[in-house]
């Protein structure tokens, strides 16, 4: 297994993977619902209104949660749960082209997946061993999301981000959890200091053509079905 595979099955098997699959699809379905042009709405206005929402609604989604914690760190829902830290950001582009460098808390997390030891706790005579189960080699884990701004269909990816501000991928690690990657479409335009930071660069792709992943019809949960194709309708 890989370092995401592990995270993966941990975050899974503590419930946060399904609780937040399902309300990134209910955030971006209730956004588009809302969306009316004729009335001044934009993309703008959809990837503000989806930002918003997942953090308050997040924040009280995992609040009280036993063995997880949860917070908003500069402006971002930020879940802690079995040593990792979980954080999400729209998508932009494609998911090699996300940046870390929008604020010092982004940047914090690839910079510290990119430490070739980890923390303090590689030192012999400080027992590692005893943190292992605790603070993971690579605990930051990022989801970056998008939606299609008519259908309110998200698409998301799950990773370790990586310090790149040298050269390389932004990615240890990634792999779409669940949708449909965008084939067409352009980026939306930078609209600067519309937004509080750090979104005003990465606001959804619109009308885009995703297809989410349905839960497994056996236990209903986004962790089950990680890693599945997505499958099309007829």
């Amino acid at each position: 297994m890989t370092l995401l595979d592990d995270a993966v099955a941990v975050l899974d098997e503590r419930g946060v993977l399904d609780r937040l699959g399902r309300l990134i699809q209910q955030v971006y379905r209730r956004a588009a619902d809302r969306h009316e042009p004729e009335l001044g709405d934009d993309a703008m206005s959809f990837g503000t209104t989806v930002w918003r929402n997942l953090t308050n609604l997040g924040k009280a989604e995992f609040d009280g949660l036993d063995g997880i914690r949860v917070r908003l760190e500069d402006n971002s829902l930020e879940i802690v749960c079995a040593g990792y830290v979980v954080r999400l950001y729209s998508l932009q582009g494609g998911i090699e082209s996300i940046r870390w460098e929008g604020s010092e808390a982004r940047l914090g997390g690839a910079v510290e997946n990119s430490r070739d030891g980890q923390l303090a706790f590689d030192d012999e005579g400080q027992f590692p061993e005893v943190f292992a189960a605790v603070v993971p080699p690579k605990r930051h884990i990022r989801i970056a999301h998008t939606g299609d701004i008519v259908t309110g269909e998200a698409v998301a990816y799950i990773g370790l981000p990586r310090d790149n501000r040298d050269s390389g991928s932004p990615w240890f690690e990634v792999r779409l959890w669940f949708g449909e990657p965008a084939t067409t479409g352009a980026p939306l335009p930078v609209v600067v200091g519309a937004v509080p930071q750090p979104r005003t660069d990465e606001l959804p792709i619109p009308e885009l053509d995703l297809l989410a992943i349905q839960p497994d019809d056996r236990s209903g949960r986004f962790g089950a079905a990680f890693g599945r194709p997505a499958e099309r309708s007829a």
